[in-house]
């Protein structure tokens, strides 16, 4: 399985140049951020107070050394902080986690890299009954919950929101689509919070990201 940071960056890179899209670079950087602490919320290590900051539940290591560093920050915290606080200070070095992301897709047969240029393994290791990368069977899954109805579980519903946070629905959707996949995925984050606290925690690390990539 694509870890939710792993499935950002993965959306990210080009089907056919092999190389990450331009206009996805910045957004992108506090979206990865984003996205590892959405991996801790959907697990239960933190969750967001009512006062909107990030309150550390549990720091049991996870065995995936992103998600445990991350872990070990907010452990050694002084006090609670606001979402957008996180999302701007865990990532100094924005191309060293994106090159281990990178890293770890190529580990995971996912692509393979050649001359500075990522290139795709056909079929995807996760669905080898299609003739199709893994980009593909990505996108292919999202554009199918939300233009058609699809069911849609916490992970995907969480990722969703992280690509409409990070203003990149343009990866998924066509123009004339956009409108209204943005309204559909925010109703689908909005009932699935009411039920569940972790996406609850979803939504504030998706309203952070949003804010950092508008003041950028």
């Amino acid at each position: 399985m694509l870890t939710l940071y792993e499935e950002l960056q993965l959306i990210s890179i080009h089907e056919d140049k092999g190389i990450f899209i331009s206009s996805a670079i910045d957004p992108v950087k506090p979206g990865l951020v984003g996205a590892i602490l959405a991996e801790l919320a959907l697990s239960g290590k933190i969750r967001a107070t009512n006062n909107h900051r990030l309150q550390l539940v549990d720091a049991t290591p996870t065995n995936d050394p992103l998600l445990d560093g991350v872990l070990e920050v907010l452990k050694n915290s002084e006090k609670e902080r606001k979402f957008a606080y996180w999302i701007n200070t865990l990532n100094p070095k924005p191309e060293k986690l994106r090159r281990q992301i990178t890293k770890n897709l190529i580990e995971k047969g996912i692509m393979t890299e050649e001359d500075d240029r990522l290139l795709w393994i056909v079929p995807s290791p996760f669905h080898p009954e299609v003739k199709a990368s893994t980009k593909y069977s990505v996108i292919k899954h999202l554009r199918g919950i939300v233009l058609a109805q699809d069911e849609a579980h916490p992970r995907e519903i969480a990722f969703l929101c992280l690509v409409s946070a990070c203003e990149l629905l343009d990866l998924v959707f066509l123009r004339d689509e956009r409108k209204s996949a943005n309204q559909t995925i925010n109703e689908l984050l909005v009932y699935a919070a009411m039920k569940d606290p972790n996406l609850e925690t979803i939504q504030e690390i998706g309203s952070a990201i949003a804010s950092v990539v508008e003041e950028d």
